[in-house]
């Protein structure tokens, strides 16, 4: 696993195909068919059965992806089955740890210590790791809220997770969710406080065609380009309220292919803007992944929990979830509770 695991923060909003703002428990009594005189508690109760029905008895899979979500329930082959997400009745949340990955692959397992024991995954089997996830069903409002802990490196299954979520809460009389990507402002105010530009990176997979009879050429039909842009010198450190004019700047250069077809930077699929920032003497760095047309702080775990070998404490990281959630993130997303409280 990356040894830069982080944490991703999403809202998204019940999509009634009446236009119409419908709660949790609207969605439990029109498609899970509860009764119309369901209690809050017992609506959320539905919500979570139906979260936890598909991955816990199969595979949630993209074929387009090759990853898969799942909950192994074998505590001999899944230490963190005990942690599996589990409902928190009165607050309306479920946390837990899902094991999600790659399917589909030519891949060899082989013993460490002795070579000679090899043998063939596959192409059925998936290698799966453990990944911490956080939602929010409030059975009396219209929008819900979900974490997903995830690899710096790879954040494929937190698409898949996305995709499990929208497909949800789709039914007869409601449209898929849309999540939309969220990050609690006491995250944005420490990401922008004293923030540096450290690199920016652009990347894209290129497709030349063109026939050659050169070897090196007609092996190179298809390749992966990543280009970094590393500000240089001391004093040159530039701002991150300034990080869209940089973007901006660079996304009109242009990288030319094998063909002399020009590309601009623009037009790369991937570009991701990592920030420096010195806090209490130690440096933490955040990583702006660029997410429905918005550049979002992505929240990177060291320093927050305990990480061992890529993977992090999943106890204190659903404290920290639990915490940062009551305090902070149940204000921003709820707005109705707080005029409550004025009244």
């Amino acid at each position: 696993m990356a040894s830069n695991p982080k944490l991703e923060f999403y809202k998204f909003q019940l999509n009634h195909s009446d236009g119409k703002k419908k709660t949790f428990r609207d969605f439990a009594i029109e498609e899970l068919k509860a009764d119309k005189a369901v209690s809050n508690e017992d609506a959320f109760k539905m919500c979570f059965a139906h979260f936890i029905k598909t991955i816990e008895t199969k595979h949630a899979k993209s074929d387009k992806k090759k990853k898969t979500i799942t909950i192994i329930a074998n505590p001999k082959t899944n230490p963190y089955l005990s942690s599996k997400p589990a409902p928190n009745i009165k607050k309306h949340t479920i946390s837990g740890v899902i094991n999600g990955g790659p399917y589909d692959k030519d891949a060899i397992v082989s013993d460490i210590a002795n070579k000679e024991d090899n043998s063939t995954l596959g192409r059925n089997k998936s290698i799966l790791l453990p990944y911490f996830v956080f939602v929010y069903l409030p059975a009396d409002y219209h929008q819900g809220f979900f974490a997903i802990h995830s690899n710096s490196a790879d954040e494929s299954v937190t698409t898949i997770f996305r995709s499990y979520m929208s497909n949800l809460f789709a039914g007869s009389s409601y449209n898929k969710a849309i999540p939309e990507a969220f990050c609690p402002q006491s995250f944005q105010d420490e990401f922008r406080k004293g923030a540096v530009i450290k690199n920016l990176t652009f990347s894209t997979t290129i497709i030349d065609n063109n026939h050659s009879n050169d070897s090196i050429q007609s092996l190179l039909q298809e390749y992966s380009i990543k280009i970094e842009a590393t500000p240089k010198g001391k004093g040159k450190s530039i701002p991150i309220g300034s990080g869209q004019k940089v973007i901006d700047f660079f996304e009109k250069k242009f990288f030319k292919t094998k063909t002399d077809k020009e590309l601009s930077l623009k037009q790369f699929s991937h570009k991701s803007l990592v920030a420096e920032n010195d806090v209490t003497k130690k440096t933490k760095v955040f990583q702006w992944d660029k997410k429905d047309d918005e550049f979002v702080p992505t929240v990177l775990l060291t320093g927050r929990v305990k990480i061992k070998d890529g993977t992090p404490d999943f106890g204190e990281l659903k404290d920290f979830c639990n915490n940062i959630f009551e305090s902070e993130i149940l204000t921003e997303i709820r707005p109705d509770l707080n005029a409550k409280k004025v009244k």
